[in-house]
């Protein structure tokens, strides 16, 4: 009795993971065709970064609508901006 009641146990866990992996690969889609650069220079902390990124995002050729502020791997404790569309 006990075999019986795993099967469809598994067979839901099977679904649950293919539910996953689907949604996972239509996010993925979504963003494909966005287009994403790392600006030039480094910022001391995460709020210079920020406050720097509505002037940069103005000023950079390429009509980006989005910016973020991420750890730059090269030098520790400085920010990084990155525009996205």
């Amino acid at each position: 009795m006990k075999i019986a009641a795993s099967r469809p146990r598994a067979g839901m866990v099977a679904a649950a993971g293919l539910v996953a992996f689907a949604g996972l690969m239509t996010a993925g889609v979504g963003n494909a065709n966005a287009a994403t650069i790392q600006t030039e220079g480094t910022y001391p902390s995460h709020a210079a970064c920020m406050a720097a990124g509505p002037g940069v995002q103005a000023t950079t050729d390429g009509g980006w609508t989005n910016y973020w502020c991420v750890p730059d791997r090269t030098s520790a404790g400085t920010w990084r901006l990155v525009l996205s569309n």
